[in-house]
């Protein structure tokens, strides 16, 4: 089985707003994210953090489950081990950033496709050779992550294992895009709808 892991806990602090909630067609950012890994997964985790009580409507009606990592401001391991905590340990996860709503289900269907056809435990997807997201890690490295401390990066699992690694190419250059600025939105937003 395997689990999509929504990371929705950050504090905004460069974008000025609250990201998962910037409008696109009028439905806030994390509720497409939601919906399209909902066509593919059958559990979907919202992990939220700053704000959370205000995010969390937005998903009121959607069969995400919502949690809220109380140590957000640790950075964004901290919302990977929290929800790891929260997850059956023989699920795989599929990470995926609460701030790219062009986030594509023909990306989570070939990343999904290359876990079943191949033996590797981390899946990446590629654009021009530069990894982005959604990410697909076997439950093997459960532990190795809930182990990490939290000033180093979840890339400690995902670059530390080449050998287990596969890097999937993908047509879609939003995996690369996510939003942080102002800037960013309205690149977002000149660049809907989604490829």
């Amino acid at each position: 089985m395997v689990i999509g892991i929504v990371l929705a806990a950050g504090m905004s602090t460069r974008m000025g707003k609250i990201k998962p909630l910037l409008p696109f067609e009028g439905k806030p950012a994390i509720r497409w994210i939601v919906e399209v890994l909902s066509q593919s997964l059958e559990r979907v985790v919202v992990v939220l953090g700053h704000r959370a009580c205000e995010i969390a409507p937005a998903l009121l009606d959607t069969s995400a489950q919502c949690i809220v990592n109380s140590a957000y401001r640790e950075g964004m391991l901290s919302s990977v081990q929290c929800a790891l905590k929260s997850i059956d340990e023989k699920a795989d996860y599929m990470i995926c950033l609460g701030d790219q709503p062009r986030l594509n289900g023909e990306v989570v269907e070939q990343v999904l496709a290359a876990s079943e056809a191949g033996d590797c435990g981390i899946y990446i997807p590629t654009f021009a050779g530069k990894r982005g997201h959604p990410i697909l890690i076997d439950n093997v490295y459960r532990t190795e992550i809930l182990r990490l401390s939290l000033d180093l990066g979840l890339n400690v699992v995902t670059r530390g294992h080449p050998e287990d690694t596969c890097e999937i190419p993908v047509a879609q250059a939003a995996i690369l895009d996510d939003m942080d600025t102002p800037a960013d939105y309205l690149r977002e937003l000149e660049q809907w709808p989604k490829e």
